[in-house]
């Protein structure tokens, strides 16, 4: 992977996270939804997008030597790609959660992106044992304006008196755990790839299979154990979900090989990342809820890009995290 230069690979795959990720929470809403609101369910579904583009397409990309890999197989990278695929699996169950609890994926995946900046960059300092810049601490405070201006002009469908949505704040509490957990799987995802001899590929196929063995195992244990009653199978809620499972899986596999590939990756591949995702949602949510571009406030687009380079300079200001 050495005919483009570095800047092009970190567009690469930057990019294709960036729009993955961008596009996933409003699918994984509606998917939840069709399936009755069951957490377990749209679990499920995740987990078989990692089983289906992680687990086979990446054993198929390593035995076919389509992508040049000279790792090995180690104890401490499938104990280090587990913890990161569990950390994943807990990110999305929280999200799951707090799309469910505020049905606004338009607002709540914003939320998300911002948080998980923050994190991500707190994480990364405490292991590398260095103190933040002068950059890290206005990313920070640019971070919270924005993500307060999002949450007070948040865009919503035109709805007649009494229709209108009321605020569940529970839902911030889940949107924190999506902050700390996907905020410590980049750090986790760097590890097990140089656990396993700077394999990008055994570390996505050993992180795939704990979305398997957690979400989707996990997730039809539930079901069909009935914790949930109003769960239901649906074809609809099963396809959307299943593609929700599909898009963020090849958003994972962007992080991986920008991790593996880029110089430097985590300090520019996850600041694009992070700051794009939001915009893509934003864009996307308005499509595929129907929302009339007339009801969003400018202010709101405001916010956005207060939160977009208020990450971007948070983890461009980071410590560098050196491949060891």
């Amino acid at each position: 992977m050495k005919k483009l230069d570095w800047l092009q690979w970190a567009l690469l795959w930057a990019v294709l996270t960036m729009f993955c990720w961008g596009v996933y929470g409003p699918i994984l809403g509606k998917a939840t939804g069709e399936l009755g609101g069951s957490r377990a369910l749209a679990m499920a579904c995740i987990g078989a997008g990692y089983g289906l583009l992680g687990v086979i397409l990446g054993w198929i990309i390593l035995k076919m030597k389509l992508v040049p890999d000279k790792g090995s197989w180690t104890r401490d990278g499938f104990i280090k790609g587990g913890f990161a695929g569990l950390l994943g699996v807990g990110g999305n169950l929280s999200l799951v959660i707090a799309l469910m609890l505020y049905h606004r994926p338009e607002v709540v995946m914003p939320l998300v992106f911002g948080g998980v900046q923050l994190g991500n960059t707190v994480f990364t300092c405490l292991d590398l044992k260095k103190w933040p810049k002068r950059g890290f601490v206005i990313g920070v405070l640019l971070l919270i304006v924005g993500v307060v201006v999002a949450l007070m002009f948040r865009p919503a469908p035109e709805a007649h008196a009494g229709e209108a949505e009321p605020m569940n704040w529970w839902f911030l509490a889940w949107v924190a755990g999506v902050w700390l957990t996907w905020g410590k799987y980049g750090v986790a995802v760097h590890s097990s790839i140089f656990a396993f001899g700077k394999s990008g590929i055994r570390s996505m196929i050993s992180i795939s299979l704990a979305y398997v063995i957690f979400a989707l195992c996990g997730g039809l244990l539930v079901y069909f154990l009935g914790f949930e009653p109003n769960a239901a199978i649906t074809e609809p809620g099963l396809t959307k979900g299943l593609i929700a499972g599909l898009i963020t899986t090849a958003g994972a596999w962007g992080i991986v090989f920008g991790n593996r590939y880029v110089k430097g990756g985590p300090s520019i591949v996850m600041p694009l990342v992070f700051a794009g995702a939001p915009v893509v949602n934003s864009f996307f949510a308005v499509w595929w809820l129907g929302l009339s571009w007339s009801a969003i406030s400018p202010v709101f687009w405001l916010g956005l890009l207060i939160v977009a380079f208020g990450g971007y300079l948070v983890l461009t200001n980071k410590p560098d995290a050196d491949h060891h």
